[in-house]
């Protein structure tokens, strides 16, 4: 009896395994796996638009540009377009990378990252400030994300 339970429990195993792994391939065949976007999503104040991408423009465009340039990031976007109630967002700032792993934490890229953002703010001067200092008055932050892109097979 014994005997025969080990072996009827190794047979239930065994067909659990071919059948998790075969529905794990099948659902591996639906979609292949794209790069990693991290996205912002943002309300700008009334009246604020062109304040605002003006400052992005000197800033944020700069930095990404050099971060492609540089092969830290793969490529940026900007999204606009209007809200669909008064809480929601009008604008979503997209950053694409390889992968999860192009994330991680990595000392010489943080280096290469902070001499980036010191050569865009030296460059600006007091210009970089002034224009950072306010975007906490041109628009709001309604949240952060991190989405893989898929491409469906």
């Amino acid at each position: 009896m014994k005997k025969l339970t080990v072996t009827l429990f190794s047979v239930f195993f065994f067909a659990s395994v071919m059948i998790s792994s075969n529905l794990s391939a099948q659902e591996a065949d639906v979609y292949t796996e794209g790069s990693v976007w991290n996205l912002t999503f943002v309300k700008i104040k009334a009246n604020m638009g062109e304040d605002y991408l003006k400052g992005l423009s000197k800033t944020w465009k700069a930095s990404m540009d050099e971060l492609v340039r540089q092969k830290l990031l793969k490529s940026y976007k900007i999204l606009m377009g209007s809200a669909s109630n008064p809480q929601d967002f009008d604008l979503i700032l997209m950053t694409e990378f390889e992968n999860y792993a192009a994330m991680d934490p990595n000392p010489e890229a943080d280096k290469k990252r902070d001499e980036i953002q010191k050569k865009i703010r030296e460059g600006l001067g007091d210009e970089y400030e002034k224009t950072v200092s306010s975007y906490s008055t041109l628009r709001e932050i309604t949240g952060r994300k991190t989405m893989r892109e898929i491409f469906l097979n």
